[in-house]
């Protein structure tokens, strides 16, 4: 219960406040440490947690992780802060992990004050995994959040205990993640293929039987929802098309700009290719909406200019265009 109200009244400032948390440091005091504190961990006591630990990187050089909780002396969980609003890209997330398998703890947080990636040792249980097992937004409560936060609890916290709970969460990732792609296309689903692999004639339709089921309740929750207004259809829907011809920009200009700089954002209207996730760093747009495609390349002085494809492809035609604008972020 102490948990659960942590998380209304941290929600309760961010309403109130939220327009002023405009920085990292801020934003620490009025919505992280009071969570670290709901967890149960003291974070006036240094022996539970020190913030700005120093890290000394496998690769080399040092870095200082926002915080890190220790369990009996020793780094346990490690947290990455950043300001309310501002995106926890996988940039973020691979420093926490760089810092959290350096340390040897087995388990992370990247968290804005809202939103919260827990990652655990689902996988591993000697080291944190890439993924996060629950990732919620405090400001827009689920399911399990609060089960999943308190997996992390000072009280409840122990290694092989915590990896067989995040497992379950790590499942149901993977389950929705097959019943999607089963729903998008079943002849290509891993789904298909791993109930299609059955030898056994009444093993293998006692699995598709199972499989319809959960594939009826995904369906009709997902109808629930958006029934009762609780979901919505997306405003913005990005296309593989868009996606592809993203990944073929960021390829293009490799060498200019380190790759983890370059960003997809997408609107109503267009997408945009930005470096550091910047309006003022624009690399390129997709307009793909209309009857006709075109991509927009802009100048030294921002000014677009739009060229008509017929295909992905002929973007490659634009690779030194793309690689001049890069230069100027560099």
């Amino acid at each position: 219960m102490a948990l659960q109200q942590a998380m209304r009244d941290i929600r309760a400032k961010i309403d109130k406040f939220g327009g002023d948390l405009d920085n990292e440091e801020i934003t620490k005091d009025v919505l992280i440490r009071p969570m670290i504190q709901a967890l149960g961990y003291d974070s006036s006591d240094p022996t539970q947690v020190k913030a700005e630990y120093s890290v000394s990187l496998r690769t080399g050089g040092r870095g200082r992780a926002d915080y890190v909780i220790l369990n009996n002396g020793r780094p346990a969980i490690v947290m990455e802060c950043k300001a309310l609003g501002v995106p926890l890209d996988r940039k973020i997330q691979d420093q926490m992990l760089q810092y959290a398998r350096a340390l040897g703890a087995f388990a992370g947080i990247v968290t804005d004050g809202d939103t919260y990636l827990c990652f655990a040792n689902a996988e591993d249980e000697n080291r944190v995994d890439s993924r996060p097992y629950h990732e919620l937004l405090l400001s827009d409560p689920a399911d399990r959040d609060e089960e999943a936060l308190g997996m992390l609890h000072r009280n409840s916290f122990f290694q092989k205990q915590l990896k067989a709970k995040a497992e379950t969460f790590v499942v149901a990732i993977d389950q929705r993640t097959r019943l999607a792609q089963f729903l998008d296309d079943p002849a290509t689903s891993e789904e298909f293929y791993r109930i299609a692999a059955i030898e056994d004639d009444t093993q293998r339709k006692s699995e598709l039987e199972q499989t319809l089921e959960l594939l009826q309740e995904v369906i009709h929750d997902a109808v629930e929802k958006m029934a009762s207004g609780e979901a919505q259809i997306p405003e913005v829907i990005t296309t593989n098309e868009e996606y592809d011809a993203f990944l073929l920009c960021k390829g293009m200009v490799h060498g200019v700009v380190e790759p983890h700089r370059v960003e997809f954002r997408d609107s109503k209207t267009y997408a945009s290719v930005l470096i550091d996730d910047n309006n003022r760093k624009p690399l390129c747009r997709f307009h793909f909406n209309g009857r006709i495609k075109h991509i927009g390349t802009f100048d030294a002085g921002k000014q677009e200019t739009r060229h008509a494809i017929e295909d992905l492809d002929d973007i490659l035609k634009l690779a030194a265009k793309l690689r001049r604008t890069a230069r100027q972020y560099v």
